[in-house]
């Protein structure tokens, strides 16, 4: 299990531009700017912070995010609680799906976890995105595939057709040595 997250949100002056939010987890290993839900579909936690209300563009970096706003823009407060919030809930869904895995995968499982996740984040994520969903894989036996919906599509009503008609319609033309995908999602 994961270390008990910690957010520390730095003290902002209103006429600030910028807001520091670190962490005692990573974020991202490489800097990830985004101004964009586009620039972002790649990255479900960038995704949801650049969509508040009165963000101009969210910059992660290790234990790290900057949130970015309009010198005269509305005030820091209830931007910083809001994306801290977020950060909370996007690590507590990770620490949840993480916990369910109960096993190591092999060599061979690993290189097609990889496969298909960017295969999903190439072909399938930019569009499910732009409804604030993402999909993503949590786990591979053998080859069956599980994945998980998250943000939009979780709940969504389209969730299952998302699945048949995308996610599978996808990952076996592109990947056919793939025996089952099953869908993690707690819907």
């Amino acid at each position: 299990m994961s270390e008990q997250l910690q957010i520390t949100v730095e003290p902002c002056e209103s006429d600030s531009d910028t807001c520091v939010i670190k962490l005692n987890r990573v974020v991202a290993t490489t800097p990830e700017y985004y101004s964009t839900v586009e620039e972002a579909s790649d990255s479900p936690l960038g995704a949801k912070l650049v969509e508040l209300q009165g963000i101009e563009a969210v910059l992660m970096q290790d234990r790290v995010v900057t949130l970015l706003k309009p010198v005269d823009g509305v005030e820091w407060g209830p931007i910083a609680e809001t994306a801290a919030d977020l950060i909370r809930g996007h690590f507590e869904e990770a620490d949840r799906i993480n916990s369910q895995r109960t096993r190591e995968m092999n060599e061979a499982e690993k290189v097609l976890f990889v496969e298909i996740q960017n295969l999903l984040n190439d072909d399938l994520n930019p569009m499910v995105a732009a409804h604030g969903g993402f999909i993503e894989v949590v786990d591979v036996k053998e080859e069956d595939i599980f994945i998980h919906m998250s943000g939009g599509c979780q709940g969504c009503g389209m969730a299952a057709m998302t699945l048949r008609q995308g996610v599978e319609t996808l990952i076996r033309q592109k990947v056919p040595r793939v025996r089952n995908i099953h869908d993690s999602t707690d819907h």
